[in-house]
């Protein structure tokens, strides 16, 4: 992908960056640092805009960290379904041993119903 020129704005000031990606992805991008700037810049009262800035590349890190970390953790629900069906298949096995050398009944075909009890 070739490198495109681009404008974005953050916090008032305009840039004009070369980015690998595309234009619609790197305005969206610029225009999330933009908003946490701002509302970092609200949430403290700082017109700093280097002190923003610093605030704004360790929120960035924190919120990437902090996902990075929840992706690694196990989904209870997953985990939960998980457990129910290795509990189906060690209670199968404990029937199909108990089974063993027993005759094989063939279960008794579903009901046919007619179009006229449907």
């Amino acid at each position: 992908m070739q490198p495109k020129d681009i404008t974005v704005t953050l916090h008032g000031r305009e840039y004009r960056i070369r980015s690998p990606f595309e234009k619609e992805y790197t305005m969206k991008l610029a225009k999330y640092c933009d908003s946490l700037m701002k509302n970092i810049g609200s949430a403290t009262g700082s017109t700093d805009y280097l002190g923003l800035s610093v605030l704004t590349l360790l929120q960035l890190a924190h919120n990437y960290h902090q996902q990075a970390e929840l992706a690694q953790k196990p989904n209870a629900s997953v985990e939960a379904e998980i457990t129910r069906l290795i509990n189906l298949l060690d209670q199968a096995e404990r029937d199909a041993a108990s089974h063993q050398g027993a005759p094989f009944v063939e279960p008794p075909p579903p009901p046919v119903h007619s179009a006229n009890t449907l």
